[in-house]
């Protein structure tokens, strides 16, 4: 191999390959170091950004667990009191029920009471009203028969003892 001059070491293709490369590379760095920079700089506060986004939003929708998670307690609160008020008021309207019941029943069995003895009243004053007419006839009959029996002497004399008994 023969030693090539330095004219002919710039004459060979590989060399100006090489020496474009390493200018194109330095001046790619010089100039797109910035660029380059800036887009990876860019690419990272979007990344961090949508960290940051992505944070809140899980803030977010734990704070949204927590507050529905609450609200369904006091919904399951408030129906159990709901449940209770209704139990205790249902129960309350039986009593009521109950004790409007058994105060009917009281009146009604003190005005039946009363009608028995009004009826008591009415047919023991009908018994006395009949045994009054019976006896009335039972004595009339009686006395006729008598009378008719003797003889008038004992209406004169009855008669004439009236005065008597009236001023006495």
């Amino acid at each position: 191999m023969a030693v090539e001059t330095g004219a002919g070491f710039l004459q060979n293709p590989s060399v100006w390959v090489i020496i474009s490369t390493l200018v194109f590379m330095v001046v790619a760095y010089k100039k797109g170091r910035g660029l380059i920079l800036k887009l990876l700089d860019d690419r990272t506060d979007k990344i961090r950004k949508e960290i940051e986004e992505a944070e809140r939003l899980r803030v977010e929708a734990q704070e949204m667990l927590a507050e529905y998670q609450r609200k369904y307690r006091d919904a399951i609160n408030t129906a159990e009191e709901i449940i209770t008020t209704a139990k205790e008021r249902a129960h309350q309207i039986e009593q009521d029920a109950l004790d409007k019941m058994q105060s009917d029943l009281e009146r009604k069995e003190v005005q039946l009471i009363e009608r028995i003895e009004r009826a008591e009243k009415a047919a023991i004053q009908d018994i006395q009203n009949k045994v009054a007419d019976i006896t009335t006839s039972t004595i009339t009959t009686v006395l006729e028969k008598e009378i008719s029996n003797q003889d008038s002497s004992l209406i004169d004399n009855a008669i004439k003892s009236l005065p008597k008994k009236i001023s006495a």
